[in-house]
């Protein structure tokens, strides 16, 4: 506690209310006032009384003891503002903007504190300081040094060698200051997307639990066919002899020039493939493959080539890679040009890159390679080119005898080739093979053809060198007030990324207007370094060397360095606005999508992103055609800024612009036309994610959506076990119970089981349908489904002796069977399965820290599943192993019913008490069963303690038209108060007083789970709990497996 944290922060989260003024409370709290005001008007008082506060109880029908709770509201005052006079017995509007401003209410809602600025900022100052050698590492010496100040007494040598071994994460020796953060800031993150899988790949595809191979295979030949790879604008301007029939003549002939390096690995791959095959099919469809791109064709073929005009003798015999030869020969021989010895390294760096890493994957990789990568795209492709070569060189289709053959035949090979790849798609990490190979390949053709027009353009790299310190660039005279004025209706208190920050000029100046943060990130180390050495340069400006290509990965992989805290913020958006100044002008197309979408996901819901570019039509003044305007898209254009000043730039078309916008999810809010010189017009943009919906174009998580409110009529609750019990159908139970035999018997495990993958294909098509059902149920319908039929004694049909925890372990591998059908099972936080036993730690006791109620034997009030801001979980099951013999009925609410209620009875300064955001206790991964190792006891210390609790903030009710999240536990709430050193505010006691009233008037469903009952609850809809109990001695102890 000897730590302060550094002058930037707003307070060390002790600060009075002297440090504090009224305006530094939230909207929230400024209605609460305004609602405050309006009731103190209906009960005729100018001032907040014991009468108008009894009123108020009245009023919400408070049926709990009232004694001494109107004096709590006064010490809450008095603790707000130590100038306040108890002795009026009355509190008034001044006194409750205070309260409003005081720490309990204002930090959990301020920016600094809320987005882990204050805890990232006050780790970093720790390290600092015990870094006395400053060379970025932590020796043993440093290290006690910090145990020393953490702990306010001398650490054992024990305790020094065990918390040097939790910080030094990679083992190599020494503490650096990533793994002293990373370790001290414990976030409890959802798993990073992996970006070599399209964001369009969800878990309903890629899991054979959720989705056939053939519905897998539809959904990744539909991703193919819309991809770039095959859509590309230079195939378009080729097809449509869009540069003149010069220049389109001369880059076909590149590009065929280009494409041979490609092709010529074709052959090689089949015969690749043919080897890692047994299937007698499969391996007769690739021989016939094979013999045709050798020139061996059915009498059928050759018949219809010459119908086409396709002398037989042309083709008969000759391989396709001789064909392919003859066309670039006879290209050559018309233009009277050769580029074959020419064609830079660069241009198929890519797609020969693709394939290496394709063919390390095998069978799996050839497969995308051939298929997905080729037979089932080229007819596309070579359809662009062919028209290409028909308009621009007038090729009769005898000459162009190479691309009809494939045109034709390909379709016929990726019909043949299709069964070999539903046969291998039969388990999740057969899947992901497939797609990221196809995705590698895709992208490849994408990188080849962005290539290809580079290399097809007159002009030479972009030219960068403009001399900043004279100002004679215009991202540094023109576009600054510009894009200033349109960042400043947004600018007050927001966090801002500056993308392609230079020299971070237009960083510090929205600093200067009111922004509370801003990161920069440019591929340029000289202009970072630039941007940090300013002497101007405020404590939360922040600045990173990256490619903005790949923005978000080069954010997550800087945090440390940014104070951008790990979890929700990435899930949900991390700035309030965006800004990019003439950054897409040096971007090709390609990038710049890359880019916007990187930029729509790290957005806030309602946040902007602001960039300005050389106008595309009025590019310096250049008269441009209409043809030109299209066919120079994605080249380097000479682009004049000044008299002498000068710089090249890609092209694009506004379209590309409003594209690379809608497409990834922006709304269009502005569009301004601006002319900076005579010779520069741009173009600048205002963009805005919707507030409406919070999920993203990635995969949706369950912190960026927020979920579907189910309310349960009256008839529902008046008769649960028709509206919520399912009974499991036989045909189900009997997949289940030879499945979860099988594997017992395997000896495989449930962190081993990959459902799909262990067992045979159709082993679960009834469970599959029944699945879908329930997960129906869960999200749309009654958000609850309980489970029954599922016999456990089943498991015990075999000789138990030799193993008495079967039943166990074969009714944990059916239920995880389940589960995985009916979602995706979460193990990131405490394994795949969680075993709810008592494990006789009193969970209630303040004195036992980082304790689940999982373990306990003590009561679990009503609450949610989950208590870590950045990780939430759709649903929690419950199977029930060994019921309880005394207590331990769980009992059963809806949390959506019961805000109806609470909205409907609590006046709307009392339901900002369970709207606002509110500090929850934090409970570290693993079998919380306490403090159990030093590790842990480090990083939950007093000093870091109170400012990991103010970040893990959230409200309780998150609501938005038919949109609502809970999340609650009592205990985890007043526990971070007392933790934080916080009076719980009695405004939140009465408010959770009602909350939870309303939740027992409401419950329907008090029962105590049977053996084989499996409980599933929509987690951001239902409350559950549970009674103490009591295990008997000589009976099994109650054993309930959870999932998340």
């Amino acid at each position: 506690e000897s730590f302060t944290l550094p002058a930037n922060i707003d307070g060390n989260i002790n600060t009075t209310s002297s440090d504090t003024n009224n305006g530094d409370i939230s909207e929230g709290a400024r209605a609460a006032v305004a609602d405050w005001t309006l009731q103190l008007k209906f009960w005729g008082k100018s001032r907040f009384d014991e009468e108008a506060f009894n009123f108020l109880l009245d009023d919400i029908g408070y049926t709990r003891s009232r004694d001494g709770l109107f004096d709590d509201l006064l010490e809450d005052m008095v603790h707000a503002d130590p100038n306040f006079d108890v002795s009026l017995r009355s509190i008034s509007v001044d006194n409750l903007l205070q309260m409003y401003a005081s720490e309990p209410y204002r930090i959990p809602d301020q920016a600094v504190f809320n987005n882990g600025e204050a805890l990232m900022s006050f780790v970093e100052a720790i390290f600092r300081k015990a870094d006395v050698t400053e060379d970025n590492v932590l020796d043993y010496d440093e290290v006690t040094q910090i145990l020393r100040r953490l702990y306010g007494a001398e650490p054992t040598q024990k305790v020094i060698e065990e918390a040097f071994k939790a910080l030094d994460l990679n083992g190599d020796g020494e503490v650096d200051f990533d793994e002293f953060k990373s370790f001290m800031l414990k976030a409890n993150v959802n798993d990073v997307s992996d970006l070599s899988i399209p964001s369009v790949f969800n878990e309903a595809i890629i899991s054979p639990s959720h989705s056939t191979d053939l519905e897998f295979v539809y959904e990744l030949e539909k991703y193919c066919k819309a991809h770039r790879g095959v859509n590309h604008h230079l195939l378009r301007n080729l097809a449509s002899e869009a540069f003149g029939k010069k220049k389109t003549a001369d880059l076909l002939l590149r590009f065929l020039s280009a494409y041979s390096k490609f092709n010529s690995n074709f052959i090689s791959n089949i015969n690749a493939l043919l080897e890692t095959l047994d299937n007698l099919d499969h391996i007769e469809v690739l021989r016939e493959n094979l013999e045709e791109e050798m020139g061996q064709y059915s009498e059928t073929t050759l018949v219809e080539g010459e119908k086409l005009g396709i002398k037989r003798e042309s083709i008969e015999g000759i391989p396709h890679r001789q064909l392919f030869i003859e066309l670039v020969d006879l290209l050559e021989t018309k233009l009277a040009r050769s580029y074959s010895k020419f064609i830079p390294d660069y241009i198929c760096e890519k797609l020969t890159h693709a394939i290496e890493e394709s063919t390390k994957h095998g069978k799996l990789g050839l497969l995308a390679i051939l298929y997905f990568g080729s037979e089932l795209v080229v007819p596309q492709i070579y359809s662009y080119i062919l028209d290409g070569l028909r308009l621009s060189m007038g090729l009769t289709n005898d000459e162009a005898k190479f691309f009809l053959l494939h045109i034709d035949m390909d379709k016929d090979h990726a019909n043949a080739l299709r069964e070999i790849i539903v046969a291998n798609c039969r388990t999740k990490a057969e899947r992901l093979v497939l797609v990221k190979c196809t995705r590698l390949i895709l992208d490849a053709r994408v990188s080849f053809y962005d290539s290809l027009l580079k290399y097809g353009s007159e002009m030479s790299e972009p030219v960068f060198g403009v001399n900043a310190a004279n100002h004679r660039c215009f991202s540094d005279i023109s576009s600054r007030s510009s894009v200033l004025e349109m960042c400043s209706d947004h600018i007050k208190c927001a966090t801002v990324l500056d993308v392609g920050c230079g020299d971070g000029h237009i960083s510090r100046e929205l600093l200067l207007r009111g922004a509370t943060k801003t990161v920069g990130i440019d591929i340029s180390s000289a202009m970072i370094e630039a941007a940090s050495k300013h002497p101007e340069r405020s404590r939360t400006e922040y600045y990173v060397v990256g490619d903005v290509a790949q923005l978000k990965l080069e954010l997550l992989n800087t945090t440390n360095q940014t104070n951008l805290m790990p979890g929700a913020l990435f899930d949900m958006g991390c700035f309030d606005v965006t800004i990019a100044s003439f950054l897409f002008n040096y971007m090709s197309i390609t990038e710049m999508n890359q880019c916007v979408g990187d930029i729509y996901s790290l957005t806030k819901p309602g946040g902007h992103f602001i960039f300005i570019v050389s106008h595309p039509v009025f590019n310096s003044g250049r008269g441009r055609d209409s043809r030109s305007y299209f066919a120079d898209r994605d080249r380097l254009l000479e682009q004049q800024i000044e008299d002498d000043l000068k710089t090249n730039t890609y092209s694009k078309t506004l379209q590309d612009y409003t594209d690379a916008a809608i497409t990834n999810g922006f709304e269009i809010v502005q569009l301004e036309e601006i002319m900076a010189t005579p010779t520069a017009t741009h173009l600048i943009v205002k963009l805005r994610k919707s507030s409406e919906t919070s999920s993203s174009n990635n995969n949706a998580n369950t912190l960026n959506m927020l979920p579907k409110k189910l309310t349960w009529s009256k008839a529902a609750m008046k008769h649960p076990h028709n509206a919520f019990v399912v009974k499991i159908p036989v045909e189900v139970k009997k997949e289940l119970y030879i499945a979860a035999l099988s594997a017992y018997e395997d000896g495989i495990s449930v962190d081993k089981l990959d459902a799909a993958g262990y067992f045979p294909v159709n082993s679960f098509a009834a469970l599959r349908t029944f699945s879908v059902s329930v997960r129906n149920r869960l999200l749309h319908e009654t958000g609850l489904v309980l489970l029954k039929g599922l016999d456990l004694d089943t498991f015990s049909t075999l000789d138990t002796s030799d193993d008495p925890g079967q039943v166990a372990a074969c009714s944990k591998l059916a239920y995880y069977i389940i589960c995985s059908h009916i979602g995706t099972v979460d193990g990131s936080a405490r394994g795949k399965l969680f075993d709810v036993k008592n494990n006789h730690i009193n969970a209630m006791d303040g004195k036992n820290d980082n304790v689940l109620f999982s373990v306990s034997d003590c009561e679990a009030t009503w609450h949610t599943d989950g208590a870590s801001k950045d990780k939430v979980y759709d649903c929690v099951g419950l199977l029930c192993i060994n019921p309880s013999r005394v207590g331990g009925k769980s009992k059963i609410t809806n949390a959506c019913n019961a805000f109806d209620s609470v909205e409907h009875i609590l006046p709307k300064f009392m339901m900002h008490e369970l709207t606002r955001p509110i500090p929850r206790d934090i409970l570290e991964n693993g079998k919380g069963r306490g403090n159990d190792n030093v590790g842990t006891q480090l990083s939950r210390t007093k000093a870091i303690m109170r400012l990991r609790l103010s970040y893990n903030s959230y409200p309780i009710y998150v609501t938005k038209k038919d949109r609502i999240r809970f999340r609650y536990m009592r205990h985890w709430i007043e526990t971070a108060h007392e933790k934080i050193h916080w009076r719980l505010p009695t405004m939140l006691r009465i408010a959770m007083d009602v909350l939870d009233d309303t939740f027992t008037e409401g419950c329907c469903f008090y029962e105590r789970l049977e053996r084989g009952d499996i409980l599933i609850c929509n987690n951001s809809c239902v409350a559950h709990g549970r009674d103490a109990f009591q295990d008997l001695p000589g009976e099994p102890p109650r054993h309930l497996v959870r999932a998340w």
